[in-house]
């Protein structure tokens, strides 16, 4: 029997990224996507905005780590949270769309329950700009290095956690979250 990650893991940035710290979840998606891009197991997506036509291609993942950015202060600058199917708050405008509606779609039309998880990273600055703030950029790799560990877990190689490690940006073990 497959691991979770070994045929589908899917890593899913969503945010704006002209709003600075917005773009938190792209900005960790392009930056595994140097590391894992090589791993045909895991798909790295980087969206302004998650909307209900993506079900189609989400379907088939084993797993989903979705990333965005938060405004509310969190312990650790992020939280990682399992995320539940959820169809009875459906949302009033394409830009409200949740990952737990994405999932709850998913497990209605395609009769799969996707294991999934949210991973929240706090934000500072959410004005006009390309680039994110000092905090919520290491906030961002501590995430990406975070996610390496959590797939490791899941894969049968350990390539992907020696490449990252050779690019000199890890910046200390992270602390462990509660799915490890």
């Amino acid at each position: 029997m497959a691991t979770p990650c070994s045929h589908r893991c899917w890593i899913i940035g969503y945010g704006n990224p002209q709003r600075r710290d917005d773009g938190i979840g792209p900005f960790v998606v392009n930056r595994l996507k140097g590391i894992l891009e090589h791993k045909k197991e895991v798909r790295l997506l980087a969206l302004h905005q998650l909307a209900v036509d993506q079900v189609e291609q989400l379907c088939k993942a084993d797993l989903l780590l979705f990333v965005d950015a938060t405004v509310e202060n969190l312990d650790g600058g992020r939280t990682w949270h399992r995320v539940s199917p959820e169809t009875r708050n459906r949302p009033y405008l394409t830009h409200h769309v949740q990952p737990s509606y994405l999932l709850g779609l998913i497990q209605a039309l395609y009769h799969r329950s996707i294991p999934a998880w949210l991973v929240s990273i706090q934000g500072d600055d959410f004005g006009f700009g390309d680039k994110l703030s000092p905090w919520a950029e290491r906030r961002a790799e501590k995430v990406s290095w975070e996610i390496l560990q959590f797939i490791e877990k899941r894969s049968t190689t350990r390539k992907s956690i020696k490449t990252y490690k050779d690019t000199g940006v890890n910046h200390g073990k992270p602390s462990r979250h509660p799915y490890y």
